[in-house]
């Protein structure tokens, strides 16, 4: 990992213990981390070649518990690099090395983002040879344990309006109907081509809404396509495509 937050290069104690390097004593110090802490330094491995694939580097690290990281390099090796054009979106730095101009990408499978644990269950439904989670709980600050008590009596007051709908709307004084341009009959459009993991997802959402009764067979001559659209947590929401009807009214 490239840091310009760091002042050195750092190197964690379980990557020295696995290679079998060298360690040379230093002047006892510890490092101020981001969240305040500080860690003890144990040592400095001198002259340590590391491979970027683009190039090699002679770099000095210093020894301490790095956690999730094996190697930081910091603004003890960046500043040797002069002048860098970084693309942080993409991920990419570059930079002259002699005559050559070396280009460095990072991974962005190694990203860490927040997820829900409907997410996580929803990836864990398709087929892996393995799958690892590193599941950590993160707490919002400020954030209320409970609802205050005009909240609670106002959702106890209205509660129904949240339940799970069950079953179609009651009938209306007012029927809702769609009238067409003159000229304009049934508007039907074929169903568009989905992969086979939207076709089997699309397949479960009509099941499961047959069955609680929010809809129901038809035999209607109007039909419009099933879209679709990926909500934040990695679900599908259903969604009905009516552009054609729209422009027939």
């Amino acid at each position: 990992m490239m840091d310009s937050g760091a002042s050195h290069n750092f190197i964690s104690r379980k990557l020295v213990d696995v290679l079998g390097l060298p360690i040379d004593e230093t002047v006892k110090f510890g490092v101020c981390l981001g969240d305040g802490g500080r860690v003890a330094c144990t040592g400095i491995c001198k002259r340590l070649v590391v491979d970027l694939r683009q190039c090699n580097i002679l770099i000095d690290t210093y020894v301490f518990e790095l956690g999730g990281v094996d190697l930081i390099l910091g603004i003890d090796w960046l500043r040797t690099l002069g002048e860098v054009v970084v693309n942080w979106e993409a991920m990419r730095m570059s930079f002259k090395l002699g005559t050559e101009t070396v280009t460095l990408t990072g991974d962005p499978s190694l990203n860490r983002t927040v997820t829900s644990m409907k997410s996580l269950l929803k990836t864990a439904e398709v087929d892996f040879s393995g799958l690892l989670w590193n599941v950590t709980v993160e707490e919002t600050m400020g954030q209320r344990e409970h609802p205050s008590r005009e909240l609670a009596e106002l959702l106890r007051r209205y509660e129904d309006l949240f339940d799970t709908p069950r079953g179609l709307p009651p009938p209306r004084k007012q029927d809702h109907a769609i009238t067409l341009k003159e000229g304009y009959g049934p508007v039907q459009v074929r169903p568009y081509r989905y992969a086979h993991h939207q076709k089997y997802e699309i397949e479960k959402m009509v099941a499961e809404m047959l069955q609680s009764g929010v809809i129901q067979p038809s035999c209607s001559p109007f039909s419009s396509p099933v879209i679709l659209v990926k909500k934040k947590d990695g679900s599908w929401r259903f969604c009905v495509d009516y552009r054609a009807l729209t422009t027939s009214r």
